[in-house]
């Protein structure tokens, strides 16, 4: 693993006796509680990987997808299964938005919204953005028809860590005086760098290209009978 190893990581929080909880679930009035999310960038069978060694563990958390991008196609039906499973193993899933690809984000964002909930039965009440520039961060409050993942109220009662580009941005949770006081946690992680056992980033991606490339080929194959 990139980072530890995830289980190992868990632990910690289970036994310093962290809660984990959904967003819906927060109590800004107790401590020792986590939310544990992950914002699916690359890869939903990794995600999938994680969501298991979480049921082990009996740890819940909150999976964020993509309906848009050109890492994964979500609406394909190994995808939707996936998914689907995930949620099964008793986590939440929701809409991973990326505010970018939309002359009007708000919009978009309801028809993304919209499609998330018909393909997987849901009503999905939170969602997390997708590489969140510095205008959405500055005003983040109410600025979709349902809360996000920045929303000040939340960050202001768990404090945000998260693992971008293979390692804490703002120190390991584990290390940090939150952790310590055993205060609310809002915690950010992405499969890609838990799953994979490479020692960098340029390792751990080029690994996951090459599994990809891999899953792509044999799709070919399967389209085109002629292609060998």
């Amino acid at each position: 693993m990139l980072i530890g190893n995830y289980k190992t990581f868990l632990k910690k929080f289970i036994d310093a006796n962290y809660k984990f909880i959904k967003f819906n679930e927060l109590d800004i009035n107790d401590n020792r509680q986590i939310i544990l999310r992950h914002d699916v960038d690359i890869s939903i069978d990794l995600a999938l990987k994680m969501a298991h060694i979480e049921n082990d563990l009996n740890v819940s958390s909150t999976y964020f997808f993509l309906l848009t991008n050109d890492s994964y196609n979500l609406l394909c039906d190994k995808n939707i299964a996936q998914v689907k499973k995930i949620k099964d193993l008793g986590h939440e899933i929701s809409l991973h938005f990326d505010l970018s690809i939309y002359n009007n984000p708000k919009s978009g964002f309801i028809l993304e919204m919209e499609i998330f909930n018909k393909v997987f039965d849901e009503k999905i009440y939170i969602t997390s953005i997708h590489r969140p520039k510095k205008v959405f961060l500055n005003k983040p409050d109410q600025y979709f028809i349902i809360p996000n993942t920045y929303e000040k109220k939340l960050n202001e009662n768990a404090k945000y860590f998260a693992d971008s580009g293979g390692h804490f941005r703002f120190g390991n949770p584990i290390d940090s005086e939150e952790f310590i006081l055993g205060k609310n946690i809002q915690l950010g992680i992405h499969p890609v760098w838990w799953i994979e056992s490479e020692k960098n980033v340029s390792k751990t991606i080029e690994k996951v290209l090459k599994y990809k490339s891999i899953n792509y080929r044999n799709h070919i194959k399967n389209t085109i009978k002629t292609f060998k």
